[in-house]
């Protein structure tokens, strides 16, 4: 038993890239790396009988705050949880900070969020997913800017959140460190619920879980719409482009009549059997446009649930199982029951609806950094469905600046 757990240990860490583990015998090597061992370790430094003793004087123990080293980012490129990137990095403070993750931290690293002259207090924390480095290890080799003859390929993956606890950071060279205290969110099944009222009477109350799945349905919907409606300007733009190739006599493309009723004759059956080419062939687009019409439609619900599943893959924390049914708490009437969410399904929308759309939105970036510091769930759902509010509105109007009529869209959020 001793000596399969110890190969299951090496085979979790071969995963890893072994570049920075400690030069020991395979086989002994059983330390893992990613965000509960480096709980583990703030905890481990932390408690001690003193610390102990001081909790139960104050009834409730206080966040525990740790170090980490810090990469910069611009706030734009932010993570949201259970999101990857990819760096290639070739400055030798950096090869020095993955250094010092891996030996010291557990394979953690901050994500620090530029924001004009400063750094945003909230930052995800992500793991090291992957990592490989490549040149001189020990005979570095200065090519001037702290370039140097070596570079690292490394996967990063946000799996929490951390607030810097401290207004300095405890170290500013040769790269950024920072005590910080994780961020948890507030279990959802714990908030308040919403009052139904009728003619004045109290009828009954929702619980949390059900607001908050109602508004994860929303959300849902409101993304379905969008990708009906960019479905439909993308198909009209693509109609307008094959509209503008159409040959003309203007563009010399239909050879002008040089005398006749015979080359006039063959002009129009040479203009006609173009467009019926051009019909069978766009007869043929539109079937093959109606077979995919489902994909296109669906691609930015594909990005949700893709964001949705990642988001909840990389959720670490427990939940206390909840019933399936959402009760009607004061009302004994007989109110259809509706099936709800459990919390980490809507823990993990709330953060998967800001990953779909398209790249570089500065207006979607900056309330991610919002949601990013935001630790109630219903909240968070909230915001998210403001947002995406907004953006179908913005959304309806190219489609009325382009003479597209959306009457078969789908009604969400309205």
């Amino acid at each position: 038993m001793e000596i399969t757990m110890k190969l299951l240990s090496t085979a979790i860490l071969i995963h890893r890239s072994e570049a920075f583990l400690p030069p020991a015998p395979s086989f002994v090597r059983t330390r893992l790396y990613g965000i509960s061992e480096w709980r583990d370790q703030a905890l481990e430094s932390r408690y001690t009988l003193d610390s102990y003793r001081q909790n139960d004087a104050s009834g409730s123990p206080s966040p525990t705050p740790t170090t980490i080293p810090i990469l910069p980012f611009p706030f734009s490129d932010v993570l949201l949880q259970g999101q990857r990137t990819q760096l290639n990095l070739y400055e030798r403070r950096f090869h020095e900070l993955f250094q010092d993750a891996m030996e010291n931290h557990c394979g953690m690293v901050g994500m620090g969020l530029l924001a004009g002259n400063g750094m945003i207090t909230t930052l995800p924390l992500c793991e090291v997913e992957s990592f490989s480095r490549f040149g001189a290890d020990e005979n570095w080799i200065d090519k001037g800017n702290g370039m140097g003859n070596g570079s690292i390929f490394v996967t990063i993956r946000a799996v929490g959140r951390a607030k810097i606890v401290e207004s300095d950071l405890i170290q500013e060279g040769p790269y950024m460190k920072a005590r910080v205290v994780e961020l948890v969110d507030e279990d959802v099944s714990l908030g308040s619920g919403l009052k139904e009222k009728s003619n004045g009477a109290l009828k009954g109350e929702s619980s949390p879980l059900e607001v908050a799945s109602l508004i994860a349905a929303n959300i849902e919907m409101l993304l379905l719409s969008l990708a009906s409606m960019e479905h439909k300007l993308k198909m009209a733009e693509e109609r307008k482009g094959e509209e503008k190739k159409e040959p003309t006599i203007a563009s010399g493309e239909i050879p002008k009549s040089t005398g006749g009723e015979t080359d006039a004759r063959d002009n129009d059956d040479e203009v006609m059997n173009r467009r019926i080419d051009d019909a069978f062939y766009d007869n043929e687009d539109d079937d093959d446009d109606d077979e995919n019409e489902t994909d296109e439609i669906t691609d930015r619900m594909t990005q949700f649930y893709q964001a949705f599943e990642s988001a909840k893959e990389a959720d670490t924390f427990g939940y206390i199982v909840q019933s399936s049914y959402a009760p009607d708490n004061l009302s004994k009437s007989t109110k259809p029951k509706q099936t709800i969410r459990n919390s980490k399904d809507l823990a993990a929308i709330s953060w998967a609806s800001f990953c779909t759309g398209e790249k570089n939105n500065l207006q979607r970036d900056v309330i991610k950094i919002q949601a990013l510091d935001t630790t109630d769930v219903l909240q968070r759902l909230q915001l998210a469905a403001a947002m995406l509010r907004e953006e179908k509105k913005k959304w309806k109007a190219k489609l009325a600046l382009a003479g597209i009529t959306d009457s078969g869209n789908l009604e969400a959020g309205d």
